[in-house]
């Protein structure tokens, strides 16, 4: 989790949403996992969370960052996995999503935009995971860990 890429902290939110979840649900009773604390500054900023929430997404960037050094082409898998989750999480079900909402007919002028739009992106998703994929085979070839 460099500055270099801060949407894989975006995209971390899940993973740190779902064990925290998962905590509070198997251990409901426990201080650790369920006590909100509360730190102000000056008038306006609140900070609120737990000890569970703070150790664990701290082990987590601690442990991705010995990974990114560890692989040098770590933001190559990254790049490969952005490029296979943006065209259905970010075009095709909004879209299908939006066609469905404002029940647009199928075969209508609108449903047609909407469907080169999705083929375009679609288009745009597979070049990006074989650019992806040859930044790994590239990568692959040339690494050395925890080398720069």
């Amino acid at each position: 989790m460099t500055m270099e890429n801060p949407e894989e902290l975006v995209l971390s939110q899940p993973v740190f949403g779902a064990l925290e979840t998962w905590a509070s649900l198997v251990w409901p009773d426990s201080k650790f996992a369920t006590i909100e604390h509360s730190i102000r500054i000056g008038k306006y900023i609140n900070f609120r969370g737990n000890l569970l929430r703070l150790i664990w997404r701290t082990v987590y960037v601690v442990v991705v960052t010995v990974l990114a050094m560890a692989f040098p082409f770590f933001n190559d898998v990254l790049a490969l996995l952005g490029a296979v989750g943006y065209w259905p999480m970010t075009v095709y079900f909004p879209v299908e999503m939006y066609i469905a909402q404002k029940k647009i007919q199928r075969g209508s002028v609108k449903w047609f935009v909407l469907q080169l739009l999705n083929l375009v992106c679609l288009l745009v998703a597979i070049a990006a995971a074989c650019g992806a994929i040859e930044g790994l085979n590239h990568a692959l070839q040339n690494s050395k860990p925890f080398k720069f």
